[in-house]
């Protein structure tokens, strides 16, 4: 559209890139800031179920062959309960 040459005070070929950087390094914040707020406000994480550590612990001793399958099955009913005592 502007066809200014020589004086140098027009747009000439390389001036649409940096006016293109501009409009990225304006508008490239604003939209990231503007996702992370939405997705903030409508709680959309998606995180995975958290697991007991210490059972978590048991199984990784029990798949090694630490323990046997019946001391196995009294940690994970021990802590069950140990958990389910302390909600109550």
């Amino acid at each position: 559209m502007w066809h200014w040459h020589g004086d140098g005070s027009g747009w000439d070929g390389g001036d649409w890139i940096g006016m293109a950087l501009m409009m990225v390094f304006i508008w490239g914040p604003i939209l990231l800031a503007g996702f992370f707020i939405l997705r903030a406000a409508t709680g959309s994480r998606h995180e995975p179920p958290r697991t007991d550590s210490a059972e978590e612990e048991a199984r990784r001793a029990y798949a090694r062959g630490d323990i046997d399958r019946d001391r196995f099955q009294q940690i994970i009913r021990d802590l069950r309960d140990h958990a389910a005592r302390r909600h109550e």
